[in-house]
This record gives C-alpha cells, sequence and structure tokens, in this order.
C-alpha cells in the first residue's frame, strides 16, 4: 500500500509540474498578446472583443496559478482548464493576426515575395538533395553503431576462447607433471574439466556469432568504400544548403524589416510578425520552411508545406513531419 501511495504521489506531482510549466508558457504567450493587442489598438482603434478576451485569459492563468498552490487533487481538473485556456489562446492569436492582416491590407503595404527562386538557388537545392540522397546510400549511425558492436563482440569472445584454450593447455600440461592419485592432481584435474567445459560453451558461442559478424564486417567495409566514394556529393549538398540557409534567412530578414505584407500560407502558421520571444527559434523554423517550399517547389498560397508528402518519399516525408511539429508553438 505504501509503495503505491508513493508512486501516486510521485505522478501528482510529476503532473504538477507539467502544468506549472503550462501555465507559465500561457503567462509568456499573454504577455505577448498583450503586446500585440496594444500595438494594435493604437493603429487599428476597434480591438473591444480582444480587450475582452484577454481579460478573460489573465484571470483564467490567474485562478490557474491560485489553485496549482491549493494542489490537492485536483489535477485532472487543471488539466481540462489548461487546455481550455489554450484553446481560446489560440482563437485569439487567430484574431490577432486577422486584425494585422487588415491593417497591412488597408495601409497599402506591399506583399513579399517569397515564392520567388533564382535559377542559382533552384541549382543549389538540387545539390543539396543529391547531397541527401548519397548520404542515404550510406549506413545510418544506428546502423553502423549496431555492426561496429556485432564484430566487437565476436572479436572478444574469440580473444575470451583463445585464453579459455591456452588456460585449458597449460592445466594439462601441469596434471602430467602432478603424481597421479595426489590431492594437488585431484585439485588441477577437477579444475581442468571445468575449463574445458567453458571452452566448449564458448566455442558454440562463437559459432552462433561467425555468420553474423562477417556480415556486419562486409557491411562496414561497403559503407567505408562507399563513404569515399559518395563524401564529395556529401561534402557539396552541405555546402549548398548552408549557402540557401543564409540567402533564405536574409531574404526573410528583409521582408520582416520592411514591414511587407507576408503571404497567406505563411502568417497562417507563424504569423504576420515575429514574436517577442524566442525570435531567433522562429526566424529558423520560418527559414527552414522557405527552404522545404523551395526544393519541393511547393506553390500552395494557403497550405505551407503544401500535401502531405507519400511516407514513400522517406527525406520528404520525415522533413515535412518534422516541420509540421515545429510549426505548432507558433
Amino acid at each position: 500500500m505504501s509503495d503505491a501511495l508513493d508512486s501516486q504521489i510521485r505522478d501528482t506531482d510529476r503532473r504538477m509540474r507539467t502544468i506549472d510549466l503550462q501555465v507559465s508558457g500561457l503567462d509568456n504567450r499573454l504577455d505577448d498578446l498583450e503586446g500585440e493587442h496594444e500595438r494594435l489598438k493604437s493603429r487599428f482603434g476597434y480591438t473591444e472583443d480582444l480587450d475582452h478576451e484577454l481579460r478573460s485569459l489573465r484571470d483564467d492563468v490567474s485562478g490557474l496559478e491560485t489553485t496549482t498552490e491549493e494542489v490537492d487533487g485536483r489535477v485532472d481538473e487543471l488539466d481540462d482548464r489548461v487546455e481550455a485556456t489554450e484553446r481560446t489562446m489560440k482563437r485569439l492569436t487567430q484574431h490577432v493576426r486577422l486584425l494585422e492582416g487588415q491593417i497591412m491590407v488597408t495601409g497599402n503595404i506591399p506583399p513579399a515575395d517569397l515564392d520567388t527562386f533564382t535559377k542559382d538557388q533552384h541549382a543549389l537545392a538540387a545539390t543539396m538533395a543529391s547531397g541527401w540522397d548519397a548520404a542515404d546510400a550510406l549506413l545510418t549511425t544506428t546502423l553502423r553503431t549496431h555492426h561496429q558492436g556485432r564484430v566487437q563482440r565476436f572479436h572478444t569472445a574469440q580473444a575470451e576462447h583463445r585464453a579459455t584454450r591456452e588456460e585449458a593447455v597449460a592445466l594439462v600440461a601441469t596434471l602430467l607433471n602432478t603424481p597421479h592419485n595426489t590431492q594437488p592432481h585431484a585439485k588441477v584435474a577437477t579444475k581442468l574439466r571445468s575449463v574445458i567445459a567453458r571452452e566448449s560453451t564458448e566455442r558454440q558461442v562463437l559459432a552462433r556469432q561467425t555468420a553474423g559478424a562477417r556480415a556486419s564486417a562486409a557491411a562496414l567495409a561497403a559503407d567505408q568504400a562507399a563513404t569515399a566514394d559518395k563524401q564529395p556529393a556529401i561534402a557539396a549538398g552541405q555546402r549548398a544548403e548552408q549557402r540557401l540557409t543564409l540567402a533564405l534567412r536574409s531574404k526573410l530578414a528583409d521582408a520582416i524589416s520592411n514591414r511587407l505584407l507576408l503571404p497567406a500560407w505563411f502568417a497562417t502558421v507563424l504569423g504576420p510578425a515575429p514574436p517577442a520571444r524566442n525570435t531567433d527559434r522562429w526566424l529558423e523554423c520560418a527559414t527552414r520552411v522557405l527552404l522545404y517550399r523551395l526544393t519541393y517547389r511547393v506553390t500552395d498560397q494557403v497550405l505551407a508545406l503544401g500535401a502531405r508528402p507519400d511516407p514513400d518519399d522517406e527525406h520528404r516525408h520525415e522533413w515535412w513531419e518534422e516541420l509540421r511539429t515545429a510549426l505548432r508553438p507558433w
């Protein structure tokens, strides 16, 4: 009973810490929204709905903080309230973005062209993709580690078996030089029987490991040869990715600094402007989205990443999932 109670207490503590972090995050996001709201107020005027929702959210978050101090079995209720507040926060964020877009349109702000790329940039994207293909032909880090481990275990087993055989030979020599029907002779004979049994077991282990070790050694040798052959393409792809990332980051930074009207596909997932917090992370995420659109020639004006790619296209599918996850906080 005591163990079950301790486990329940630990689980409650863990969930409470999680909720505290969520509440803190909501507080920070509210600060950002209130800053956006004040800026919109000064430029757009009518924001009474935002006033009301912000006050309501602030009261909810304050209530959450008070309740977390009381704790005592209300964890599930807190979970529900945090989720409800986050949903309201998302609706409010969309409202702010809508107002921002209206301001920019009515102010005749020129649109930012984030979908036009040069021939050189398309060429760099092709080089980058070729580098990925070359890297994909090599063993993954996990698989390489697996093969290395299997070969190492075989070598270790070989060394142990060799040592056991040498021990057995030494014991036989000792046995031959020890008088029969004496205690030392009997002691050596007993030890020799134990070593012979161990040698038999180790020999069986080696027999089982041999085929796998040979296959792993062959895979590692082939991978080493392929690495030497494909390294130039991989290095060229990495250089191309670095150049494109810098160019696209600069392009995006120019559009933001000039207060241009960002495309609908961009504002939908990243907002009309960088957030006050985690700006670098936001800019990095936005740059990766641009790079994805360039690489796969995505032209969808509503969906930032276009349609979900075929899982058979492993690299693109993994990148799409990675970006979809990275976009959630914004």
